[in-house]
């Protein structure tokens, strides 16, 4: 009976380890908080907006770097629910789907991606990112954050497999351990360098976009930049996988149960704050 119970309490204690997942995916869901708060509730947002809009980059990265293609159903509804309830708010006029529709055709979208880019090389990715820019101006009506969320996807689709390629142990090619690292070297520079471009592309656009519609004052804008860049350094960095950092089990509980329902929170929270201003409309900004 006490190796049983000690079984269970070690099962229990695994369960409750913290992943590097759930620490970005708190961050996140935390700046959407900001975001959202700010948008709807403070009269001048601009501060509010520079830490806020870092969120959707966050989201749209582990998108890219997941590798299944399943979509909840309930993404799918919460989505168009949320969408109804922003085009009642700006009285029945046409808004860009809810960031959870996009990430569902991310998801969709993804292993055609990847078998493009694991075909072709860098002429898919250059190919990819050159589409996804020059369809800015027509997907930022049809999607939200437009193209740029797919950048991110992009950005996060090279990370994992540049993880994946360092990750894995040595393939046997018939030769020495020597001969393998060789043949093995050159692949992983080229997917570093994938990665890389991904993600430069992803920022710039990102940082270009998002000024063109806020209009950032240059101070704004020179920490909006700052933070933008620590964030793609951050997601460089990223490896899905058992933190490093353990919290308190009264703190790690929390963290788990928001990376596992990360985007039900989101919806509870911005749905909320849509109903607020609709119904108490004193309290809008």
């Amino acid at each position: 009976m006490s190796t049983v119970l000690h079984d269970a309490a070690r099962s229990t204690d695994a369960l409750r380890l913290v992943d590097n997942t759930d620490w970005l995916k708190t961050t996140a869901i935390i700046l959407a908080c900001v975001d959202h708060f700010g948008h709807f509730f403070a009269d001048d947002d601009r501060w509010w907006a520079v830490f806020g809009r870092l969120a959707a980059p966050a989201f749209f990265f582990l998108m890219g770097y997941a590798h299944t293609h399943r979509v909840p159903l309930h993404w799918i509804w919460l989505g168009i629910i949320l969408t109804l309830l922003n085009s009642w708010n700006a009285g029945w006029t046409w808004v860009a789907p809810n960031i959870l529709l996009s990430l569902a055709l991310i998801r969709l979208a993804r292993p055609y991606m990847e078998a493009l880019v694991q075909r072709h090389g860098w002429s898919a990715l250059v190919l990819l990112a050159g589409a996804f820019v020059a369809l800015l101006p027509i997907a930022a009506n049809m999607v939200d954050y437009g193209s740029e969320g797919w950048l991110w996807a992009l950005f996060g689709l090279c990370q994992r497999r540049w993880v994946d390629r360092t990750s894995a142990p040595r393939e046997s090619t018939g030769g020495s351990s020597a001969e393998a690292k060789s043949v093995a070297q050159p692949v992983r520079s080229t997917e570093n360098a994938m990665r890389l471009f991904a993600c430069v592309v992803a920022v710039i656009v990102y940082v270009w976009q998002e000024q063109k519609e806020f209009g950032f004052p240059r101070v704004h804008f020179t920490v909006f930049v700052v933070a933008v860049a620590a964030l793609s350094l951050a997601l460089c960095l990223f490896r899905r996988g058992v933190s490093p950092i353990q919290p308190p089990p009264l703190m790690a509980a929390p963290l788990c149960f928001i990376g596992r329902h990360t985007l039900e929170i989101y919806a509870l929270q911005l749905a909320g704050s849509e109903l607020i201003v609709k119904l108490l409309p004193e309290l809008a900004a």
